[in-house]
């Protein structure tokens, strides 16, 4: 009896453990995804990029609204903020939580263009 009870809560664990890498590594695929479309379009005004951001965001399946991006420009330098809430099942019909996310990304100008 030890022994299925052992075997029991290890399988509790080892599926709250991929459940909780599964949403860490959207997280992290969503924030490359990001980060590419930034690299690749360096000159894109703010509206433009939230468009991207949009349109990335529904690929990935991440709840994300125009309020929680946040655009700023330092020097050269372009910064996304984001931030959102997904929830996770960790142990499907037991256990769930709502985790947030900040991911970030950020890019370098090039010179001329239209940045505005």
């Amino acid at each position: 009896m030890k022994t299925i009870i052992k075997v029991i809560v290890a399988l509790v664990a080892l599926t709250a453990c991929f459940n909780a890498s599964r949403a860490a590594l959207n997280n992290y695929q969503f924030e490359d995804a990001v980060h590419q479309g930034l690299i690749f379009d360096s000159r894109a005004n703010d509206e433009e990029i939230v468009e991207m951001i949009e349109k990335v965001a529904a690929v990935y399946d991440i709840p994300i609204v125009k309020e929680d991006i946040q655009i700023r420009q330092a020097g050269q330098d372009v910064h996304v903020d984001l931030a959102y809430t997904a929830n996770v099942v960790l142990v499907p019909g037991v256990f769930q939580r709502d985790w947030t996310f900040t991911p970030s990304a950020s890019t370098r100008l090039m010179p001329g263009g239209r940045r505005q």
